[in-house]
């Protein structure tokens, strides 16, 4: 039997006083402190951890603190019995602290509300709802060629206290549920600077605690939630089961999501798709519900960091000439389809094509889940919730550019992509199909097959061998012959850029059609 484990933190599962000193002093951002060793409150503050017992004194004890600021006086809030008495002594000491001009308070009778910058706390009287189990590592778990997944749940007052606090962030402007999740990684920042262990109670939050540490791992790529089970997709061991987690409980909190997002799932809308960011890894959930399914059953596809075209080239998803014959019929202007099975690699390559687009060409997304660029470009995003055909139609009258449409999987769709086309778009999509006898298949069945000339379209056919995705086939309009010279002086860009390590995307972007624009002439900085 063989164990191997996944962790964001350094935990052995027990909850041991000194684990809870290790995290409580993370959570704190007090073990980095040069006074540590001096500090009286930091002492006082381990040691009411070991007794159970944080409350509202733990403010007054801060102020003593020399590095004592707003996000220190923040991190303390401890929630007390009488909210009123709690925040009048928080703003005496913000009063004191001189940082009265950054914040704004408001007394209710229902509660209290602290307003920041960017974001706002609400301190109600209502007793939280909020589940606040979570889960900071896990063990992958080999046993007679079967996995599972054991997750190492952490009690901890502090964790709990912030998961508490985290849930009652909301932003001060538009509410949506992207805008939400992005004032609560703001507030956090304010005084953890692990990122993981913010993402991790950002989920927490919003009820997924328990699955942190699996939805944040880089190996896992998909997480499946039956009625009774949840399974994750994991690169190197394939299928493994999560043998202590609530399947249905975390179905309902991904069903909530859902319906914060914009995307109703009842009874007569029984399946909904969106998507989500966390840790800039994006998350595309499919949630169905009964009479689809018995219960409730949710899909998590994890999207790693969008892959450049080197990236692809490296990992052996796609050779050099290829891709650089791709990118030439791409800025030629030609409409490409990229098909195959689900998880072959068809949108990675569909973002990576996206970064070699010119960067002043206005681009319009059309998806039901988010997982396009974001580039300095002019673009517009539409998340097609009544329909891709009447979203398409609408995209006529927006401008020129070219049209990126996610998946097309239904009649609606192909239909979208018929009127794109014909409209004079060029037009970028994927599909589900293993070749393009399959594809025109799935036409007939649609009776749309003699209203699409598949012939003049770049039709790329991806598969998966092992953990590996790449391209199977490339098939070109006839109409394009490229010459050689503008082939190699595209392969010459690409082979310039392997030698410029860059993780940020959009600046790889911008070198990429520099050098693309100028025929590949300078060097990249």
């Amino acid at each position: 039997m063989r164990i191997l484990t996944s962790s964001l933190s350094i935990t052995d599962g027990k909850e041991s006083l000194l684990t809870r000193l290790v995290i409580s002093h993370q959570v704190l951002n007090c073990i980095k402190c040069p006074l540590i060793g001096k500090c009286d409150f930091t002492r006082n503050l381990s040691n009411m951890a070991m007794e159970g017992r944080v409350d509202v004194d733990a403010i007054e004890a801060l102020s003593t603190c020399e590095l004592a600021n707003l996000r220190s006086l923040l991190n303390a809030i401890r929630k007390s019995g009488d909210n009123k008495e709690f925040i009048n002594r928080l703003l005496n000491l913000l009063i004191k602290g001189s940082v009265k001009s950054h914040l704004r308070i408001e007394l209710l009778k229902e509660g209290s509300v602290i307003t920041m910058d960017d974001f706002s706390l609400v301190v109600d009287n209502a007793k939280s709802m909020i589940n606040k189990s979570i889960a900071l590592s896990f063990n992958l778990i080999i046993k007679d060629s079967e996995c599972t997944v054991e997750l190492h749940k952490v009690s901890n007052d502090y964790l709990d206290y912030l998961i508490e606090l985290v849930s009652r962030v909301v932003p001060n402007n538009e509410y949506s549920l992207s805008s939400l999740l992005l004032s609560r990684e703001k507030f956090l920042s304010l005084f953890i600077k692990d990122p993981m262990l913010r993402s991790s109670l950002v989920l927490a939050s919003l009820g997924l605690g328990d699955l942190a540490p699996v939805i944040l791992d880089q190996e896992v790529e998909d997480i499946f939630i039956t009625q009774d089970s949840i399974y994750i997709n994991h690169s190197k061991h394939g299928i493994c089961r999560v043998v202590n987690a609530d399947a249905q409980a975390i179905a309902k909190q991904f069903l909530k999501i859902a319906n914060i997002s914009g995307v109703r799932v009842s009874v007569d809308n029984p399946s909904g798709k969106f998507s989500i960011m966390i840790s800039n890894k994006r998350l595309r959930i499919s949630v169905d519900r009964w009479p689809l399914v018995e219960g409730l059953s949710v899909h998590v596809r994890l999207h790693k960091k969008p892959f450049t075209i080197n990236e692809l080239i490296n990992s052996g998803s796609i050779s050099t000439e290829e891709a650089g014959k791709l990118i030439v019929a791409l800025r030629n202007g030609f409409s490409i389809l990229i098909m195959g099975p689900p998880s072959s690699g068809k949108t990675t390559l569909l973002n990576a094509l996206d970064m070699a687009l010119p960067l002043n060409l206005r681009r319009i997304y059309i998806d039901e889940t988010d997982e396009s660029l974001e580039l300095p470009t002019p673009s517009i995003k539409i998340k097609s919730i009544i329909g891709k055909t009447e979203e398409v139609l609408k995209s006529l009258h927006r401008g020129y550019g070219v049209l990126i449409i996610g998946e097309l999987r239904d009649r609606d769709h192909f239909e979208a992509l018929i009127h794109g086309v014909n409209a004079g778009l060029q037009v970028l999509g994927t599909t589900h199909a293993d070749s393009s006898e399959a594809l025109m298949n799935r036409l007939r069945a649609f009776s749309l097959s003699e209203l699409i000339d598949l012939s003049k379209f770049v039709l790329v056919s991806m598969e998966r061998v092992g953990s590996v995705r790449r391209v199977k086939s490339i098939t070109y309009p006839k109409s394009f012959n490229p010459g050689q010279q503008e082939v190699s002086a595209v392969v010459s860009v690409i082979t310039r850029l392997n030698r410029v390590i860059n993780d940020d995307y959009v600046e790889y972007s911008i070198q990429l059609n520099k050098l693309l624009s100028n025929g590949g002439g300078n060097e990249p900085k």
